[in-house]
């Protein structure tokens, strides 16, 4: 098995900002379905694509700093308020690059790994925001109304996405 690198390695940040801009228009184009007083469902398109590029090219080794962008344009354009997607979004990436090791190559374990990323986000997010008090849901009602439809959302998404998006990052790779 030879040696590989990575060519056209300026594609991935761009595929880090298609998944960022469509994650948008999936938010707005289906605000009716996603949004409602009875469970929020929010797309997490830009973990799924990180998650898979850590798992698919693990010789990437700008990704905490494409998680840094992405965060501070979560920040920007979504809270408005920097600090919270900006420093949790490349801790996660940091701590799957870590156990990535550890974790088998499978899409059962990768789409595990997306679910516990998917939860450690939304809870940061949720925590963060009732420490400033931009929420007042408690936690049984932000576990059943937010944290499980956008699980089952993000789910489905990483069912569909799983193949086309591993062919697509292994298009980069090239054999030394």
């Amino acid at each position: 098995m030879g040696t590989f690198r990575l060519k056209h390695r300026y594609l991935i940040p761009i595929y880090l900002l298609v998944a960022f801009y469509l994650d948008g228009a999936i938010s707005s184009l289906g605000e009716q379905w996603l949004y409602t007083p009875d469970h929020t469902l929010i797309s997490r398109l830009p973990m799924l694509m990180f998650i898979m590029v850590a798992f698919v090219l693990p010789e990437e080794t700008n990704l905490s700093w494409y998680a840094v962008g992405i965060g501070l344009l979560y920040d920007l354009y979504y809270t408005g308020m920097i600090g919270m997607y900006l420093f949790v979004l490349p801790l996660i990436i940091y701590i799957v690059r870590y156990l990535k090791q550890y974790i088998p190559d499978s899409p059962f374990f990768i789409g595990l790994v997306d679910v516990i990323c998917l939860t450690l986000l939304e809870a940061s997010i949720y925590i963060m925001n009732r420490l400033v008090n931009l929420t007042s849901m408690t936690p049984v009602d932000f576990i059943s109304n937010v944290l499980a439809p956008t699980i089952a959302l993000n789910l489905v998404f990483f069912i569909f996405l799983y193949l086309p998006l591993k062919k697509l990052l292994l298009k980069l790779k090239s054999e030394r």
